[in-house]
């Protein structure tokens, strides 16, 4: 099977002139000599079809070569330049925005404002902690006055009786743990529980602080006269002794509104220290935050 384009390509741009009629007529011829020499009879037919296909393509391709090469050129778009205003810009003025003047108020407005909430805070929040300073100074003041003395057996405040209580500690279970700045005793229970008991703090225990055990418990009848005094004793129905000479002992309700007897320690009204004392085995962990 022969290439016919470059036959018929030399052909098309030989044509003077070059239309499309007169490419026409000389595929038309093409077409006829192909038909002629390949008339022999001993040719099959499948290949006069094969060639008369390879002829067209080439007439095709050929004739869209001559399209785009004589097709004119497309004009390019005509954008119009802008003109000027006949008088120019120069005797214009200048463009004037109406909303500026309130731009320029409000923001004013704003910084006054912004101002004024500063100012207010600086000149109040000093005075405001330093009077919060103060406040919480003599609290601590009257709690540690208060943790010396003996507390009453006050049943009618809630807050102070022995109760269950959220608290969250990495302290194991059963470990006593004795907060003097709050004044209360805990007892670590499963579940981030513990069982609290008001305490008061003795003379002897103000600077108790530390990880200590309970090493020996006695009971004691909570009527007795100290030795020394003729007083009721301090130490209440029980007593837990902690390493070093520090106790954890009751106290008697006769006791409650006297002076701080130098023996107290940490102490608890007698009803809850004989619950601690019956729920508190020997060698049991005790905490104490001074």
């Amino acid at each position: 099977m022969a290439d016919y384009f470059p036959l018929l390509a030399r052909a098309v741009a030989a044509l003077s002139p070059n239309t499309r009629e007169q490419r026409q007529a000389l595929y038309n011829r093409a077409r006829k000599t192909l038909v002629e020499r390949l008339s022999d009879p001993t040719l099959q037919h499948a290949d006069l079809k094969a060639e008369s296909a390879a002829l067209e393509a080439a007439i095709q391709r050929v004739e869209m070569d001559a399209v785009r090469r004589t097709a004119p050129p497309r004009p390019k778009a005509a954008y119009g330049a802008y003109a000027a205003p006949a008088g120019g810009y120069r005797d214009r003025p200048p463009l004037t925005d109406p909303r500026r003047p309130l731009r320029i108020v409000a923001g004013a407005a704003c910084a006054a404002l912004v101002l004024g909430i500063g100012g207010a805070a600086y000149y109040f929040w000093p005075r405001t902690l330093s009077e919060v300073r103060s406040d919480v100074r003599s609290i601590a003041s009257q709690r540690n006055v208060a943790a010396v003395a003996e507390q009453p057996d006050d049943k009618s405040n809630y807050v102070r009786m022995r109760q269950l209580v959220y608290l969250r500690t990495n302290q194991p279970v059963g470990t006593i743990l004795v907060d003097k700045s709050q004044t209360f005793l805990y007892v670590v229970r499963p579940n981030m529980s513990a069982l609290r008991y008001n305490i008061g703090v003795g003379t002897e225990c103000t600077a108790l602080a530390g990880l200590y055990h309970v090493v020996r418990k006695e009971e004691l009848p909570g009527n007795q006269p100290t030795p020394q005094s003729g007083d009721i004793t301090a130490l209440g129905a029980r007593v837990l002794y902690l390493d070093k000479d520090s106790r954890i002992h009751g106290s008697n309700p006769s006791a409650a509104t006297a002076r701080p007897l130098p023996e107290g320690c940490i102490r608890l009204v007698n009803d809850d220290v004989i619950y601690l004392y019956d729920r508190t085995p020997l060698e049991s962990r005790v905490v104490v935050s001074n």
